[in-house]
């Protein structure tokens, strides 16, 4: 089961082939699934927020997101986000908070974190990562 960052939700949104063909393949096996954010929803809104054509862009992202099952933060993912800000702190690296939340999220749930941002997570014990917009640019 995967978990898209944004970084692949903008992919999916600009047409990237590749990574639709991967996200269908999986989506025909019935016992994968595929989720994305609450935080990630939050900043493909402002990404749209930001933008010119905000009506077209916003039907868009809207149109994704009714179409991906969203993952809330709860508890167990607060909890989580605590332990590894707090481990990650220790050892004097940083990381946003938003990407934090995200991770947390997948490894509360043993999920596979989708993302171009491996360098940013890979700090992050236990966290399985794929990055398919790599592998769409080597072909899968």
């Amino acid at each position: 089961m995967y978990v898209l960052d944004t970084d692949h939700c903008i992919e999916l949104l600009r047409g990237n082939e590749g990574i639709s063909f991967k996200l269908e393949l999986l989506r025909d096996d019935i016992e994968i699934a595929i989720y994305t954010t609450t935080i990630t929803a939050a900043e493909l809104f402002y990404g749209v927020y930001r933008m010119r054509n905000q009506e077209q862009r916003m039907q868009e992202v809207n149109a994704f997101l009714n179409d991906i099952e969203i993952l809330n933060l709860d508890l167990e993912s607060a909890r989580t986000y605590g332990q590894v800000k707090a481990e990650l702190a220790r050892r004097g690296e940083l990381l946003a908070d938003n990407d934090l939340f995200i991770a947390s999220l997948a490894l509360s749930r043993n999920l596979t974190l989708v993302t171009h941002n491996t360098h940013h997570y890979e700090r992050i014990a236990n966290l399985c990562l794929e990055d398919w917009i790599a592998k769409t640019e080597n072909n899968f």
